[in-house]
């Protein structure tokens, strides 16, 4: 994968990262066919899309349906939601509660879970007492 052009955080959106969620955005989506043929609606709906699924933390989904993601976003979003299912990088699908929610494919390839560097650092410093 890419280096990590740009990771969307709380200090970075003017907040401070204490225990707030963020994600992962690669350099290498400004060559991918499928974001590049976005129109700016669906590509900051992506984004959009991106921190409802992270603020989830259920993997990808958004736990909202479309009537939810609209009020939410304090906007209709149907249409340009169309030209992102289209584009193959979100679905539609059946959630544990049996709700249809936004789903971000490809979510856990990107998302991965990260260690911790605390115990690594405690474990150095340690180490070097």
């Amino acid at each position: 994968m890419a280096n990590i052009a740009l990771l969307l955080s709380p200090p970075f959106l003017g907040g401070s990262n204490m225990g707030m969620p963020w994600f992962r955005m690669y350099s290498e989506m400004i060559d991918d066919p499928k974001i590049g043929t976005l129109d700016d609606a669906a590509f900051r709906l992506w984004v959009e899309i991106l921190c409802l699924a992270c603020k989830a933390g259920n993997k990808g989904d958004t736990n909202l349906t479309v009537t939810e993601t609209e009020w939410k976003l304090h906007c209709n979003v149907s249409v340009t939601l169309q030209k992102l299912l289209h584009a193959g990088i979100v679905t539609l699908h059946h959630n544990e509660s049996g709700r249809e929610t936004i789903f971000v494919n490809k979510w856990k390839t990107r998302q991965y879970q990260s260690d911790s560097s605390t115990d690594r650092v405690r474990k150095y410093r340690e180490s070097h007492k």
